[in-house]
């Protein structure tokens, strides 16, 4: 199902791509949200001749693209293709600057949110994933971010190193997995205060918005809070003596 003028306007891009790859051996979207992925992946799967899959630019990205033709898709040559060029972003200077910083100094030059993957901040760099045309003009033209002189190196996707993924295993129980339950173990918060998220519209549950804190969850559902992070139940074990559930949550940091 698809609401909101936003989603609709980006599955009728999705599937004029589509439309392409009658004439062309891959073809790309813009990134696209973990949210806008998931619906994307269900428009798709109902796209005779289509076939597809998604990249970011590194395994584990949160923002890909997809990546369609109409032949069986080789993963490692549809990434060869991809037009993603990544540029790692120095500033001159030691400052820390943050996700929000990198990306608006980034938009401020005039790009579309849809044209920049995932940006990835470190001690003393940020990498900043982007559409390759677009990458090219950033290195050129940007050389502050807020009041911090920064230099940028252009980069190619296939020399990347992943980031290592710093995750907490929490082994715990719970009376049920219900949202709010396995959201408030998960986050280490009572449930006077995951309601709160909840009745604010910030909790996601595979990156579609959630309400209702009674929704069951089931293995490999992500869970995310706007501003908090996210978390994944990893396994849902057998009954305690008590009747609580064991459960595995994975918190990514």
């Amino acid at each position: 199902m698809v609401s909101g003028i936003e989603d609709r306007v980006m599955v009728s891009r999705l599937l004029d791509k589509a439309e392409q790859c009658r004439y062309s051996s891959f073809v790309y979207s813009d990134f696209l949200s973990p949210h806008e992925a998931v619906i994307a992946k269900r428009v798709l799967d109902k796209v005779e001749g289509v076939f597809y899959t998604f990249m970011g630019g590194f395994e584990g990205a949160e923002r890909v693209m997809a990546a369609m033709s109409s032949d069986f898709i080789d993963e490692e040559e549809a990434l060869d293709n991809a037009p993603i060029s990544y540029l790692r972003i120095t500033p001159v200077i030691d400052k820390d600057l943050s996700h929000r910083d990198y990306l608006g100094s980034i938009l401020g030059l005039g790009i579309k949110r849809e044209k920049v993957g995932d940006i990835l901040v470190y001690e003393n760099y940020g990498d900043v994933f982007l559409i390759d045309k677009i990458a090219e003009y950033i290195s050129y033209n940007l050389d502050k971010i807020g009041n911090t002189k920064v230099e940028c190196e252009l980069q190619q996707v296939y020399r990347y190193t992943p980031p290592e993924r710093k995750e907490k295993i929490i082994n715990t129980t719970v009376a049920s997995v219900r949202a709010d339950s396995v959201t408030a173990s998960g986050f280490g918060m009572s449930r006077t205060k995951v309601m709160e998220y909840f009745k604010a519209q910030r909790v996601n549950v595979n990156w579609e918005p959630v309400s209702n804190p009674s929704k069951q969850l089931s293995e490999g559902d992500v869970i995310s809070i706007r501003g908090k992070g996210r978390i994944l139940l990893d396994k849902v074990g057998g009954t305690t003596k008590k009747d609580r559930i064991n459960i595995i949550i994975k918190r990514f940091e």
